[in-house]
Order: structure tokens, then sequence, then C-alpha cells
């Protein structure tokens, strides 16, 4: 469920700021439009999220297969 060991990964932090100003331009450029705001904001957290847990994912997977690698030799 939720764990607050996503607020200690940097890769949490690095992506935050961007999607954060991204936000703040969309509620800009909408001119207050809610419903539109609205729904470009799903797009961008999902986006988020996405991005998030894919570099995640990848990363793991490296780390799992470099000492997989280096068992081997």
């Amino acid at each position: 469920m939720f764990s607050f060991e996503t607020f200690k990964d940097k890769r949490y932090w690095m992506l935050l700021p961007p999607f954060i100003i991204i936000l703040v331009l969309l509620y800009i450029f909408t001119h207050g439009n809610l419903t539109t705001f609205m729904i470009l904001s799903l797009i961008n957290i999902a986006i988020f999220w996405t991005t998030y847990h894919l570099w995640k994912f990848l990363s793991n997977k490296e780390n799992k297969d470099n000492t997989n690698n280096g068992r081997n030799l």
C-alpha cells in the first residue's frame, strides 16, 4: 500500500519538480478552465508515476543482473 520509502528515493525528488512546474504551466495556459486542467493534470500525474515506477523497475533489474553476473565469474 502506501510507503514512506518513496519519499526517501532520489528518483522521486528528481522527477517531482519538473512535473510540478508542468502542472503550474497547465493551469496558467488553460486560463482556469477547470475541466481541461483536471484532465491534463490526471494525464500528467499518470505520466509521473509511470515514469517513476518504470525507472525504479529498470534500475532494480539492472542491479539484479549485475549481481548475478558477478556471481557467475
